[in-house]
């Protein structure tokens, strides 16, 4: 028996109100689009209801295996059964709506990223995570010489063998690290535009300076993988549309 069409994958700490609201409108969202699908939310070790809200909703709860964003990611890429997998945010921030405009742009060799800063887009983020994303981006993109506009974003749909047999990330680092490793893989970026919204309840389990320390990291990390590979192999990459 084959598995689903689409994995939907929800890194969770914390968001079970979140989650309670969210879950249906995913479910909406991919019974319109007619595919088979999965829900599946990365518990990190929450301590409130969220395997509850997930059996009430119909989706599957696993237990996170090792800290961090990055794996919680890691924990979701090897239970998911989906042809395809869609990382998204549990906080609300993420419309499930966008997905019907991102499922028809996928393939084989394509990841469609849902972008705070492709034309078109909005954020309605505070003004310095705006700043501190924005020059983040600007970088990673300039050095790696990955096209897209939005190498941070954690919207995104690729086909689940797309996703890097080594992540090294563990920190929302991970994100720039597995685009890189796809684009660097031949994989085509494409954007589409996102609005970007405030989480609904509780606050944000992200820290500006460890997040700015982690990224850079990575950022060393990708830049020496970029070097050590034959040219032809980078020159094979996509360009991301818009």
């Amino acid at each position: 028996m084959s598995g689903p069409d689409i994995t939907v994958i929800l890194p969770a700490w914390g968001e079970a109100a979140n989650l309670n609201l969210l879950l249906p409108e995913i479910r909406r969202t991919l019974e319109r689009i007619g595919v088979g699908w999965e829900m599946l939310v990365v518990d990190g070790g929450s301590g409130d209801n969220t395997p509850d809200v997930c059996a009430k909703w119909g989706a599957r709860c696993v237990t996170q295996k090792e800290p961090g964003y990055g794996g919680a990611l890691i924990t979701g890429f090897e239970a998911a059964a989906g042809t395809y997998v869609a990382t998204m945010d549990a906080d609300g921030s993420h419309s499930p709506a966008l997905l019907e405009t991102m499922w028809p742009l996928r393939g084989p060799e394509s990841v469609v990223i849902a972008s705070r800063y492709a034309p078109g887009a909005r954020s309605d983020a505070e003004w310095f995570r705006k700043v501190l994303s924005f020059i983040l981006n600007r970088t990673f993109r300039l050095v790696l010489g990955i096209p897209a506009f939005d190498i941070s974003s954690g919207y995104r749909l690729y086909p689940r063998r797309s996703v890097p047999a080594v992540i090294h990330s563990r920190q929302f680092d991970v994100v720039q690290e597995i685009l890189a490793r796809q684009h660097y893989a031949g994989y085509r970026v494409r954007e589409i535009p996102l609005h970007y919204r405030p989480r609904r309840f509780g606050r944000s389990k992200a820290r500006v300076i460890a997040f700015g320390k982690a990224y850079l990291r990575t950022l060393a990390r990708m830049l020496l993988l970029r070097i050590s590979l034959p040219p032809a192999r980078e020159a094979f990459s996509g360009e991301a549309d818009g």
